[in-house]
């Protein structure tokens, strides 16, 4: 008898949620009316993937991302699109809030805070169909999803959301609970890949969602980025990522072909991204444009143009609720960090978007080190008030993390560059009309002055607005004693904070 593959054995889970308004304040509703008949959502969100990889936006390897490409020549691509925060867990409830990470509450693997405003929320009151696959955002009292896919195992999320029939099983079934249904839908569909582990093969655990992607990359057919340097055991490790990438492929082909196939094409908007950067010495954990731009492509049947570009504009991922809201027709939330680009997607011109900001706190409390930026289309500023000389940044591992390490004892521009990504320092400024990959800390060069003191402007300016817990701490940049205090007593709040959830994740079956 053939032994059936993951896809087959694995059934889904679904909690059906009922669609209703959070308060029912007049008792003569008896029944809630009929959903308004407005655009579908469709996000698919990759995990770890720099914004380059994809073949549309340069590409990491021949052919890695035929799916993705078909997608961009049916939209728009955003050449300056990027997130938030470099870390998937903050990066993603940015996405669903409209709220930087320390406001919305998930500046680590934490819920955001109750009281706060989130899409599938306010898309559930307002009689949507809201679904989500792949990586959990569960919180579900929070955010309110009609169904959601739960995985049949239990512990590491590594061994699942890694095969693309589970995604078309689940997309294929939620498509026709909204086409009987007859509700306008939202569905998030959240790969792991290309997180690690890199590479194809099957699954050889109970429960473990991994397949075999349509393509195997070799070491010697792939791109390496110039973040990167060119060593053997960099391109073996890249790689291995390059054919998670393809496996991401698969998934998003899967998904769009189930909407295809239920008609939805026409009244669906279609956004596609990823997280952060991939995980690379230089991209995520950090505050660089490889850290937080991603490949940002939005299609519209009727309203987006196929086969669009955008150079010009700098947008974000917190700006990205109120977009969705606006452009389905609902009213933005009272509380927001970001603004609609809806003018942008209708192909106009849209003013004030030349600058975004970027943050990372901490993944679990204890190993936080609070990082700033501010990028523009030329230059990048980035604040590390953690950086002392001797703390070493922690979130450096893999195949090519080490063979840089090794290549570092007899090459020393490696050396120097091993030896900036584990110690930094408090603030790094870059030319990325000279320097996109941000190689070359300009700081100390008198020439760069006036753009220094610029975007130093700019970021006091976004602490400012924002109430940023790392004001103080900037203009005292200055003062080891203020930063390493401000290091200090953020890290024992975001520890205590971390803990405080813990009875939350026992009463609910999981850790963040």
């Amino acid at each position: 008898m053939k032994r059936k593959g993951p896809g087959e054995r694995h059934f889904f889970g679904v909690i059906i949620a009922t669609l209703c308004s959070f308060s029912l304040c007049d008792s003569s509703w008896a029944q809630q009316t009929a959903p308004k008949k407005r655009p579908n959502v469709l996000m698919i969100v990759a995990d770890d993937m720099n914004w380059d990889t994809p073949g549309c936006f340069g590409g990491a390897a021949p052919d890695i991302t035929p799916n993705i490409d078909r997608l961009a020549t049916e939209g728009m691509r955003f050449r300056n699109a990027y997130v938030n925060t470099s870390i998937c867990t903050p990066s993603r409830s940015v996405i669903l809030t409209g709220l930087y990470p320390h406001n919305n509450g998930a500046e680590g693997f934490q819920r955001i805070r109750p009281s706060t405003p989130n899409l599938p929320a306010i898309l559930n009151a307002a009689g949507y169909l809201c679904g989500i696959i792949g990586k959990p955002l569960r919180q579900q009292e929070l955010f309110r999803w009609s169904t959601t896919y739960r995985w049949q195992g239990t512990g590491d999320e590594n061994r699942w959301g890694r095969d693309p029939a589970v995604f078309r099983k689940f997309a294929k079934n939620f498509f026709a609970m909204a086409n009987t249904s007859q509700q306008p839908f939202f569905l998030m569909a959240n790969s792991h890949d290309p997180h690690r582990p890199f590479g194809g093969g099957k699954s050889t655990r109970p429960n473990e969602e991994r397949a075999e992607p349509s393509r195997i990359f070799k070491p010697e057919e792939v791109r390496l980025p110039p973040i990167l340097p060119d060593l053997p055991g960099v391109r073996k490790e890249f790689a291995d990522y390059c054919t998670s990438v393809r496996r991401l492929d698969d998934m998003v082909g899967a998904v769009l072909d189930e909407l295809a196939s239920a008609k939805r094409v026409e009244d669906t908007i279609v956004i596609f991204l990823a997280d952060h950067g991939m995980p690379f010495p230089g991209a995520k954990f950090n505050c660089y444009p490889d850290s937080l731009r991603t490949p940002l492509i939005i299609r519209w049947p009727k309203t987006v143009k196929d086969g669009g570009v955008d150079e010009t504009h700098m947008v974000s991922t917190v700006d990205l609720q109120p977009t969705i809201l606006e452009a389905i027709g609902l009213s933005p939330t009272e509380v927001s960090d970001g603004r609609s680009f809806l003018p942008i997607l209708r192909g106009e011109k849209q003013a004030n978007r030349d600058v975004v900001f970027g943050q990372f706190y901490h993944i679990h409390g204890g190993d936080a080190l609070p990082t700033y930026s501010v990028l523009t289309r030329h230059s990048a500023y980035v604040f590390n008030p953690w950086s002392n000389g001797k703390r070493r940044f922690p979130r450096l591992s893999g195949g090519a993390f080490n063979a840089m390490q090794q290549a570092a004892k007899k090459n020393a521009t490696i050396a120097a560059r091993v030896k900036h990504l584990q110690y930094r320092s408090v603030e790094e400024f870059y030319n990325l009309n000279n320097d996109p990959s941000c190689l070359a800390n300009i700081l100390d060069n008198p020439k760069s002055n006036q753009q220094l003191n610029n975007l130093r402007g700019l970021l006091r300016e976004w602490m400012v607005q924002v109430e940023s817990p790392a004001l103080n701490a900037f203009d005292k940049r200055k003062s080891k004693e203020a930063l390493e205090g401000f290091v200090q007593s953020y890290r024992e709040r975001a520890r205590k904070e971390v803990e405080a959830l813990k009875p939350y994740e026992k009463a609910n079956g999981y850790r963040f």
